[in-house]
Parts: C-alpha cells; sequence; structure tokens
C-alpha cells in the first residue's frame, strides 16, 4: 500500500571551521513499518543507511549537496 509524501527535518549537529555536521530525519505521518532510501547528489555524502535519518558532513564551499528521501 503507498505512503503518504515523506517530511525531512534537517538539524545542524555541528559547525566548525567550515564544516557543517548534520542530520536529516525522513518521516511519513501516520505510517507503520516503512522502508527508507536516501539518494544523494553533490559530493560524497558518506554511507547512505536504510534508517529514517541521514548523517553527513559537508564543507561550506562545497557544491550543494541535495538528498532525497524515499519511503515505501
Amino acid at each position: 500500500e503507498p505512503v503518504r509524501q515523506p517530511h525531512v527535518d534537517a538539524r545542524i549537529l555541528h559547525w566548525e571551521q567550515g564544516w557543517c555536521n548534520l542530520s536529516l530525519v525522513c518521516t511519513v505521518a501516520g505510517a507503520s513499518n516503512v522502508s527508507y532510501n536516501w539518494a544523494c547528489t553533490g559530493g560524497p555524502p558518506g554511507a547512505l543507511e536504510h534508517q529514517p535519518w541521514l548523517h553527513l558532513q559537508v564543507h561550506g564551499d562545497a557544491d550543494p549537496t541535495v538528498c532525497c528521501c524515499n519511503a515505501s
């Protein structure tokens, strides 16, 4: 059964010397037993997890990193 469109919340965990550590959290309202998949562009995001969260480290001078959460 299809799930609703996911919502992504971004939180900056730490900013130091031009580097930003951040966390992305993907949620689907009213859904249970959801599978998550992340896809990112704009540089190496690190290990993409099959979890509702994704941790990234990006440099302030780097090209933008765009991440999408797919939920099913």
